[in-house]
């Protein structure tokens, strides 16, 4: 596979010739190809990379610097953070909120019009696996942001091949091969075993995802169709609620957290309004707070 033509065929696709792009570099062969295609192919003056140091490993500070030196020769401008602190618990959710802010401080900064980062059909495949063991429904199925990630649906073999071939050298986080971590428990352990039973994993997964994506979109475009005026003043009566299909019901609270609930929360929520609360109930489904207030389902 070309990737440097699917990088091109990325930016003219998404309207981002000529205009300021920001990367986001671990330092790793993913965002090492990322990085060094870009730079083949953007102007430096519309280039910029982050890159956030976890603060994990001992020598998590020589991956910083090895970006930076990168960016350097290059002459490509470059931003790079540290954590604050560890968390005792979930850490990859840490990481990705502190990651997320300092991205958007240097898209800011750099007056970038998106942020690109290494994401590929291998991590899809990951990702997906993990919702699916936590009850995430169609929207956890679909695919990526794919707007962001120009790789999406490459399987991460082909950008090692890139990186062998070119002979570029990045480093290596021994944390992934923790597998104390769930999805490195998956990337190790679970992918392997079936691509034994599936050798191309990543194409049907890259496949099935747009799959959901679609379906998504259709169940959005049928609950805003046929109670758009509800969603938009967050109310809802719970007895019009009580009387859309089971699936419908599920794919309403997935839509209206604020974050993806997980499955036991959103049967959780189900049970309560099924139940017809009275007033002053309450209950909370991905960060989003439900009551029934005169015999409407209200959300702020």
């Amino acid at each position: 596979m070309d990737l440097e033509k699917k990088f091109s065929d990325f930016l003219k696709q998404e309207n981002l010739a000529g205009k300021k792009i920001l990367l986001g570099v671990s330092g790793g062969v993913d965002s090492r190809v990322l990085l060094k295609i870009a730079s083949k192919i953007i102007d430096q003056d519309d280039l910029a990379v982050f890159h956030l140091d976890h603060c994990v490993r001992e020598k998590s500070g020589n991956d910083l610097k090895f970006v930076q030196d990168l960016c350097s020769k290059k002459k490509i401008k470059f931003y790079g953070a540290k954590v604050n602190k560890i968390p005792e618990k979930n850490k990859e959710a840490y990481w990705r909120e502190a990651r997320r802010k300092v991205a958007e401080k240097a898209k800011d900064d750099f007056s970038a019009v998106r942020i690109l980062t290494a994401h590929h059909a291998t991590d899809l495949a990951e990702t997906m696996i993990f919702r699916l063991t936590k009850g995430a429904g169609m929207l956890g199925l679909s695919p990526f942001y794919v707007s962001t990630k120009p790789f999406w649906d490459v399987p991460k073999i082909e950008i090692e091949v890139y990186a062998s071939s070119n002979g570029l050298d990045f480093v290596e986080d021994e944390t992934n091969d923790d597998v104390k971590f769930q999805r490195n428990l998956i990337r190790k352990n679970v992918l392997p075993e079936l691509r034994k039973i599936t050798p191309n994993l990543e194409a049907v997964f890259v496949r099935e995802s747009v799959v959901f994506g679609e379906l998504v979109k259709f169940v959005n475009e049928e609950l805003k169709r046929g109670y758009g005026k509800y969603l938009d003043n967050k109310h809802f009566p719970l007895d019009k609620f009580l009387k859309l299909p089971s699936f419908l019901q599920q794919e309403f609270l997935r839509k209206i957290a604020k974050k993806t609930p997980s499955f036991s929360e959103v049967a959780d929520c189900l049970k309560w309004l099924r139940g017809e609360p009275k007033g002053n109930s309450k209950k909370e489904v991905g960060g989003m707070e439900l009551r029934v207030e005169k015999g409407e389902v209200v959300w702020k």
